[in-house]
């Protein structure tokens, strides 16, 4: 039997909620990569898919991969375009990456290889997931509220944390990890399931996304296989 716990996500915060009138999502496509792969012999970033950048390139030996140390990529274009800024060299290297609007950053993260989402909807909403798997995983859903402003919607982290007691570490023997958006209607569905050092549990359940107009926000939904 299907178990159901449905919350209002605000941030970082959860409140209940019973009415969360959601828009059509219609799909999710990756558009790009960005990020350092683990032990990999590179000299800075690789970045894919973006329609600008102004980092200098740097060809590396290997492969004839084309590497990024410090810049700004922007992914699409338009008012609704993800940007990226990024620093290789930063001092704090879990701190290297930010995504966001154009000079309006407001989700900031590792260095760490990433997919890049944009998750299509019937209100044209710009919407984004930033997608990290490696051994544990962390996914954020970023973009404008239909009030123009930027904001982070979803961070794995903090489902963690509220649904799992943050059990979710890289390398952790049953820890939580999350695949990444798919679109299902008016759900943006995200599975999750284990990580075991002999290998991935199946699909414990899922978290179901929808749209909030009122509050202009994700309400979220678990179902427990």
């Amino acid at each position: 039997m299907l178990k159901k716990v449905i919350f209002v996500l605000a941030g970082v915060c959860f409140v209940f909620g019973a009415n969360a009138f959601a828009m059509t999502f219609t799909q999710s496509v990756k558009i790009g990569t960005m990020g350092f792969p683990m032990q990999a012999p590179y000299h800075g970033f690789i970045i894919t898919g973006e329609a600008q950048n102004t980092g200098k390139p740097y060809k590396e030996q290997t492969n004839n991969v084309k590497t990024y140390k410090k810049g700004v990529a922007c992914y699409g274009n338009g008012d609704g375009a993800l940007y990226c800024d990024y620093d290789f060299e930063a001092k704090d290297f879990s701190q290297s990456v930010k995504f966001g609007g154009k000079d309006n950053y407001v989700v900031h993260l590792g260095g760490s290889f990433k997919d890049i989402f944009k998750i299509e909807n019937t209100d044209n909403l710009p919407m984004y997931a930033i997608y990290h798997k490696y051994c544990v995983t962390e996914l954020n859903i970023l973009g404008k509220q239909k009030s123009g402003k930027w904001v982070s919607f979803i961070n794995s982290k903090e489902i963690s944390k509220r649904f799992f007691g943050g059990k979710d570490a890289y390398k952790e023997d049953g820890g939580v990890m999350y695949d990444a958006p798919v679109c299902v209607g008016e759900s943006i569905v995200i599975k999750y399931f284990r990580w075991h050092w002999n290998g991935e549990s199946q699909p414990e359940g899922e978290f179901r996304l929808k749209w909030d107009d009122k509050a202009d926000w994700f309400g979220i939904e678990q179902v427990v296989y």
